[in-house]
């Protein structure tokens, strides 16, 4: 066969900068998020530009096109995909975000937050983005919101099932009964083509790295639905939503397996462009990164900006307690948490952040000795980073959740003196929780099949 070269990209989240001053109540939004808002328009203009320059053949975007489905932001949006569509053409697919389904949308002037803003209703944005998608469909299915779900041919051997899920008429992300039957008839007519069907819809299948974490960020009932997927005949699904870069596989009861690549966010870190390409061997992966973007008139090295932007997210609610108790509560408040129910908390935490921000790592081993978690820590791994900074254990498990490098994969003491934790954990009080927290962090420290798979 015939390579056929892909890119996807998911999470774009356009925030229209007239949306903003950049007073107190942004900067409060803009560092409760791990992903970029005011930057976003800049970023993406970058990623479109590296795109343009290569040799992909079709470019798909995975859903969450805006940050809360703003006219303004849609309007700038589709603007910047008609310049990528000169050079290459584009399949995009929308998602909650793009209809703004929490019915929250929001402006931010100095220190107040303003809800009047227009938005995009679901049963507009079919029409909206038509020439990304709809426009070359060789068929299509319009949900109950209006919404499209699509096939187009790419290249001589591949089709692209784009799918919305939004909604599957029960409660939740999925698939209507309708729907399901389209769906099935698409994967039975792409193998009587003799095509590669490959999918993409934005919502997950599979709970990556652990259901305590994402198990809510999954369709509804998704062992339900990736087994009627598998059993179907469809090998590949791409999706978005975690804004993290993982691979794994389902197999369902009949022994066929689906394979889904989960994509990053490309206006968080760190910055993903996923490059796929379609031969005889499979799927290759390929990973590449925004490398700069231009902001308030400055260039910025992107993978060391958006990483800060990311570890900041942990540090700035502990920060927070050591300027203030107000400043602890606000922060809070911009996580979504009931700040002010939880501002007492302040006490507590403010000496926790002492040590948070200055501990090493033989100061938290030393802790759990007195603890009696002498048995759960590896001797050798504590020596060998005991003046390690706490904080760099952190901020570099939470970068390894998203981009993919497990950092416990290649060095086996990091790897044991982190586990050394969980098991600590388990020691002091072995019940679900903390058994389920041990085998969410050996998944994050071992998570490093994204960079160079075949699928």
């Amino acid at each position: 066969m015939k390579e056929t070269k892909l890119t996807f990209i998911a999470d774009t989240h356009h925030f229209s900068k007239t949306l903003s001053d950049g007073g107190r109540q942004y900067k409060l939004r803009s560092g409760s998020d791990q992903k970029c808002l005011m930057e976003t328009g800049d970023i993406v203009d970058a990623a479109f530009r590296q795109i343009a320059q290569s040799d992909t053949e079709a470019v798909m975007i995975v859903g969450d096109l805006t940050n809360n489905g703003e006219r303004v932001s849609h309007e700038e949006f589709r603007e910047k995909l008609y310049t990528l569509q000169k050079d290459k053409p584009v399949y995009v697919i929308t998602a909650t975000h793009d209809w703004c389904s929490d019915e929250n949308p929001r402006r931010y002037i100095g220190d107040a937050v303003y809800r009047d803003v227009p938005v995009m209703a679901s049963d507009e944005l079919r029409d909206f983005y038509f020439d990304f998608g709809p426009k070359d469909a060789d068929s299509e299915f319009i949900t109950h919101l209006g919404t499209t779900s699509y096939t187009v041919d790419i290249g001589e051997d591949v089709r692209l099932l784009a799918l919305n899920d939004d909604q599957s008429g029960r409660g939740g992300a999925g698939f209507s009964e309708e729907h399901y039957q389209w769906i099935e008839a698409q994967i039975a007519k792409a193998k009587a083509d003799g095509r590669i069907l490959i999918g993409m819809e934005h919502h997950m299948l599979i709970a990556h790295i652990h259901p305590l974490i994402f198990g809510g960020s999954c369709v509804a009932e998704r062992e339900k639905v990736a087994t009627r997927l598998a059993d179907a005949g469809l090998k590949y699904m791409f999706v978005g939503h975690s804004h993290i870069q993982c691979i794994d596989t389902f197999t369902t009861k009949n022994g066929n397996t689906i394979t889904e690549v989960n994509v990053g966010s490309l206006v968080g870190y760190p910055a993903p462009i996923v490059n796929v390409t379609v031969c005889d061997e499979g799927l290759k992966i390929d990973v590449d990164h925004v490398k700069t973007f231009t902001y308030e008139g400055k260039e910025i090295d992107a993978l060391p900006y958006l990483e800060k932007h990311a570890t900041d997210l942990f540090d700035r609610v502990m920060e927070g307690a050591l300027i203030s108790k107000k400043e602890f509560v606000d922060r809070l408040s911009a996580l979504g948490v009931k700040g002010d129910h939880f501002g007492n908390l302040v006490y507590v935490v403010r000496p926790l952040a002492k040590g948070y921000f200055g501990a090493k790592a033989g100061s938290v081993v030393k802790l759990l000795r007195l603890l009696g978690c002498k048995s759960c820590i590896d001797a050798k791994a504590a020596e060998k980073f005991k003046d390690k900074p706490l904080l760099d254990f952190v901020h570099e498990t939470w970068l390894s959740m998203l981009d993919g490098h497990g950092r416990g994969v290649h060095d086996k003491d990091y790897y044991n003196l982190v586990m050394s934790v969980g098991n600590a954990l388990v020691h002091l009080r072995a019940e679900p929780l903390t058994l389920k927290i041990r085998q969410m962090l050996h998944n994050i420290l071992t998570n490093d099949r994204f960079e160079n798979a075949i699928l």
